[in-house]
């Protein structure tokens, strides 16, 4: 696979000599949108040293506009471009809307003899560029893609170390991060996928921008692109005699962006995580180059890191690092009438690339399953939040057993992270849903609630999405519901009235939180529900979800602090876990056996785990890791000054009892121990479904 990437000079957008401003010394700015990305704008413009004033912005939201008036108080606002550029004089116009309008948005403002500077990802394709291009050509005008890392000291600074490497080797651009489950104003957040195309314009422009000026004049060519199983890209960029790797990553860890340069004379190491550069000038073949180098590099870690940090928190950076950089390189071009700061030949090879990775990840990676097919097997099931931790598990495990498993979802997962065999549709659950999304469909396997959040979302995503699913299964026929709940809505934990499946529900039920409250509330609505509804009811109570596959520790064991685990209480202290594959194949023998299931069940582990064995599992996983027990007897005082503080910090709102949070409960696990072993021995039981149990034993 070979896709050429011609690099296009003569359609530079810098390559017009374009007129001075043309209303007076400082440059008018205009947004348009006026979300957080805008207002980071409005930031940077407002720092920056080439005179330039945010002057108006387009933002149909009442509410992204109020924001937006607190970065840009003087701004006069507008509710589309169009009346932006007919009512007030602009000379820059930033385009900070969706991917898929800043084409249209971009010509608009060009075509209104602005200059234009384009958000990542600046288009979603090569032609859509192109075309941009040569309109800013034609009408003399100038574009810029916000391709602002390149500004950033450690991109800056590895390029000026440039001709000091010799013959350059290898180029590496390297990103990994961690997807948005929760959106800051409540909308729902991209797919992974969406995520990942979103972001990959950085590591890309970097990676052609260091071998655009190792090699100039020559075409930049993508020769291959792989696409991992869990979304991580691997691509090869040819430019002349030179190779450039390309990896973005979902689920590398830790969580990094670097830029590396290898040459015959020495390596370079950017850093944008940290904001620091790590050189090794020299061919470093002598024995004594080998011993001194590693301490060469951790000094300049160590003092880099330090500066950097200082740096940042001197100038109480709020807007992104470079961003107002790149528009003082912008707007000096602008007011120069000189090239623009990102090339033509950087931004169309930028996106032919994205472009041709975004193909790769949307090819299908199994057959299709036809809808009407979905439903010859039997059971016939629906499951929320199947997309999540436990919910996705339940998915698997469900169509590896045959059953038609239809999936309900805030939004379809990319391809790889799709079960073979299950049907996946989008529906909003906080919203009434529609009927025909459950018809066929027998059982309904309600995974989905609000995990973080205040009351408003615990509200929407756990009480109004319980009800709303309630009332669409018995509109579509379904007879039979099972409510997946928490172990933490129960009263008891005390030596004397352990927690049990006849446990009763905790009576203030906001008490606990927001959590607990949508947790246990929604249990109720469903109890109730059910009842009027003719319904049948099951309710799941999982303790700490844990994955022997991937083990991160519950929250009831303690918190990470850096390279520290701070342990809470006694290294003989039980724990009320499941592992998720249990708890799911728990779940499935409850479809299977609705009739005759519990009308409420705790799945915990049937034997309970110390927390030194869990600390034992940590350890396994993060071996260096320093572990540090936090014994109840010093937790207390702390707990009580941890509230006075909350109290002074945040007045009005209630205080977290960090001492009840890590409180020892005693827990009684007869129920599920008594049916696991009719559980584990239903047919299709794998080894990993079962290897979740002994796992966590004492």
């Amino acid at each position: 696979m070979a896709d050429t990437l011609s690099s296009i000079h003569s359609s530079n957008p810098g390559n017009n000599q374009s007129p001075a401003p043309r209303f007076g010394n400082e440059l008018r700015i205009a947004l348009v949108g006026a979300g957080r990305m805008a207002q980071h704008h409005a930031r940077a413009v407002a720092r920056s040293q080439v005179p330039a004033r945010v002057v108006a912005f387009a933002d149909p939201s009442p509410a992204a506009a109020e924001a937006m008036r607190a970065e840009a108080p003087d701004a006069v606002a507008f509710p589309s471009l169009e009346r932006l550029l007919k009512e007030q004089q602009v000379d820059i116009v930033h385009v900070c809307t969706p991917p898929d309008t800043h084409e249209r948005t971009a010509a608009a403002a060009l075509e209104a003899g602005c200059h234009v500077y384009v958000e990542k990802p600046f288009v979603p394709t090569s032609g859509a560029a192109e075309r941009l291009i040569a309109l800013a050509s034609e009408r003399g005008l100038k574009v810029c893609a916000g391709h602002q890392l390149l500004f950033e000291e450690p991109t800056r600074r590895a390029l000026e170390l440039l001709p000091a490497l010799g013959t350059l080797t290898h180029v590496e651009s390297y990103f990994s991060f961690r997807t948005v489950r929760r959106s800051p104003d409540g909308r729902t957040p991209l797919r992974a996928d969406l995520q990942l195309l979103d972001i990959l314009p950085h590591p890309v422009y970097l990676l052609l921008r260091t071998m655009e000026t190792a090699v100039p004049g020559a075409r930049s060519e993508l020769r291959g692109v792989e696409v991992g199983p869990a979304g991580t890209v691997h691509a090869l960029v040819r430019r002349g005699p030179l190779t450039g790797a390309l990896t973005v990553t979902l689920e590398g860890r830790p969580v990094d962006s670097f830029l590396r340069l290898v040459g015959s004379n020495g390596s370079v190491h950017a850093d944008f995580v940290r904001g620091t550069v790590q050189r090794q000038i020299g061919p470093g073949t002598s024995g004594i180059d080998k011993l001194l180098n590693p301490y060469r590099q951790a000094r300049q870690l160590a003092t880099g890191t330090t500066k950097a940090l200082g740096k940042r928190f001197l100038k109480r950076q709020r807007s992104y690092p470079g961003l107002v950089e790149i528009f003082e390189a912008f707007y000096g071009a602008v007011r120069a009438g000189a090239p623009s700061p990102i090339s033509g030949e950087n931004i169309l090879d930028t996106v032919r690339i994205c472009e041709r990775i975004a193909e790769v990840l949307a090819a299908p990676q199994a057959e299709p399953v036809e809808s009407g097919a979905r439903f010859a097997g039997s059971p016939r099931v629906a499951v929320t939040g199947g997309t999540g931790f436990l919910g996705k598990e339940v998915v698997r495990q469900l169509a590896a057993a045959g059953s038609a498993v239809r999936v309900l979802a805030r939004r379809e997962p990319p391809e790889w992270d799709r079960v073979p065999g299950a049907e996946y549709v989008a529906a909003d659950l906080a919203q009434p849903v529609d009927a025909s999304l459950l018809e066929g469909i027998e059982t309904v396997v309600h995974c989905a609630a609000a995990t973080s959040g205040g009351w408003e979302e615990h509200q929407a995503h756990s009480l109004d999405a319980a009800e709303n699913m309630m009332r669409a299964a018995h509109a579509a026929g379904a007879t039979r519901f099972i409510h997946v709940s928490s172990l933490a809505v129960l009263q008891g934990g005390g030596a004397a009235q352990p927690v049990s499946d006849r446990s009763p529900l905790q009576s203030d039920s906001r008490s606990s939180g927001p959590y607990v409250w949508g947790k246990l509330e929604s249990e109720r609505l469903v109890q109730k529900l059910g009842a009027e509804l003719g319904i049948g009811v099951r309710i799941a109570r999982p303790g700490a979800i844990i994955d022997e596959r991937s083990f991160d520790p519950p929250g009831k064991l303690g918190r990470r602090i850096g390279n520290i685990f701070v342990a809470v209480g006694s290294p003989g202290d039980t724990l009320g876990v499941v592992d998720v594959a249990f708890a799911a194949r728990t779940l499935v023998w409850m479809v299977d056996h609705f009739e005759t299931a519990p009308a409420a069940l705790n799945i915990l582990a049937p034997e309970l785990p110390r927390k030194r064995m869990l600390i034992k599992r940590l350890r396994r996983s993060n071996p260096d890791l320093t572990v540090v027990w936090l014994p109840r007897l010093v937790l207390h005082p702390l707990s009580w000054a941890a509230t006075g503080a909350q109290k002074v910090l945040r007045p009005g709102k209630p205080a977290t009892n960090v001492a009840s949070v890590f409180a020892r409960q005693a827990i009684d696990t007869s129920g599920i121990a008594h049916l696991a072993p009719e559980i584990l021995a239903e047919e299709g039981t794998t080894e990993r479904q079962t290897s979740g149990v002994p796992a966590v034993r004492t």
